[in-house]
């Protein structure tokens, strides 16, 4: 008798301590899957909609603000490693005895950016681009032919996954954007994929992630990055608007109705300059067909590292201006009409 009061004291006491622990040390809510649906951490469909900050550093501190205001709820956020970009996008570090594989100032970067999002509510895509790792341009030395560089790869991810598991509004792992290795089929990019769950899984079980399919994200090839390894993926595929805008959305809902799982698009945008009615319409169109068919979206992309007007980009680098950059505010007016829900 007096060893079962001692045990139910101790199990009261655990009972008692556990219930005492702030809100803010128990895990942070999450968005999940179910069914067709990404849903919200209440369990209520959520489709996500917002802006890529797609180059690096060029996230301005009323950004977030801006988005939330205009009605987005979510945000995709680059980390660029093992590839050829401008100078100092590539956060690979090459030294032995760094674990994380990625250098402290981009490090110190990617924590500001994602604090800035998440700080304003906004759900959170990480990805991980790497040129040379997805075969980009042909390139043999890849993921799927260099093992060192994988295993590199997935401890960049593990130290990631843990760094981050905690934060919140993270609202979704993507492993890798538009593989296309060369002699590589959609099984060999579909394991690849599935290995990579495995080892995010190992650390984070919560996290939806994402992944699409081979030869760059192309929608079409939806039907064969189809994994059954985990009930939490979000598929996703490239959605730049050329001629025929529309010949895409079809292969999207059919593909989201065979298989009951969701479908978000990473990247949607046109080049078009701030007065090309053309391209407006198009990307109009496209917009419509997300909002009638209830299809997450990404606008490719926010902030470009250029100074190109007529390329992507809702602001780019303008000197005469007195912040260093020039709004497009026809696009930016467009695309702000399609984000709130």
């Amino acid at each position: 008798m007096k060893l079962r009061q001692v045990v139910f004291g101790v199990t009261t006491a655990a009972v008692l301590l556990l219930s005492s622990v702030p809100a803010s040390a128990a895990a942070p809510a999450r968005l999940s899957v179910s069914g067709a649906n990404v849903v919200d951490p209440s369990g209520n469909p959520i489709v996500l909609r917002g802006y890529n900050w797609g180059h690096w550093g060029t996230v301005q501190p009323q950004d977030p603000g801006d988005h939330v205001t205009a009605g987005a709820n979510s945000v995709r956020i680059p980390l660029r490693w093992w590839g050829e970009w401008k100078d100092d996008v590539d956060s690979r570090d090459p030294d032995p005895d760094n674990p994380s594989h990625i250098k402290q100032g981009h490090l110190d970067l990617l924590d500001k950016t994602i604090e800035q999002a998440s700080s304003a509510g906004l759900w959170i895509t990480l990805f991980v681009d790497s040129d040379h790792g997805q075969g980009a341009g042909g390139r043999p030395d890849n993921f799927w032919t260099n093992p060192v560089m994988k295993q590199q790869f997935k401890e960049v991810w593990q130290f990631l996954v843990r760094k981050y598991k905690a934060t919140p509004y993270m609202g979704a792992f993507e492993i890798l954007p538009e593989p296309k290795p060369v002699g590589q089929d959609d099984a060999h990019v579909r394991a690849f994929y599935d290995e990579m769950i495995g080892v995010i899984r190992g650390i984070d079980r919560r996290t939806p992630i994402v992944v699409g399919p081979n030869d760059n994200y192309s929608c079409s090839r939806l039907e064969g990055a189809y994994t059954t390894v985990d009930p939490k993926v979000i598929y996703t595929c490239n959605y730049f608007i050329f001629e025929n805008p529309l010949n895409r959305i079809k292969v999207i809902t059919d593909f989201r109705a065979a298989h009951s799982v969701p479908v978000w698009i990473n990247q949607v945008g046109i080049e078009g300059c701030n007065d090309d009615a053309v391209a407006k319409g198009k990307a109009r169109d496209v917009l419509g067909a997300f909002q009638d068919n209830g299809i997450g979206w990404a606008w490719w992309t926010y902030r470009l590292n250029g100074t190109n007007p007529c390329t992507h980009g809702i602001y780019y680098l303008d000197p005469s201006e007195p912040d260093g950059w020039h709004v497009k505010k026809a696009w930016r007016t467009l695309v702000n009409g399609y984000l709130a829900a």
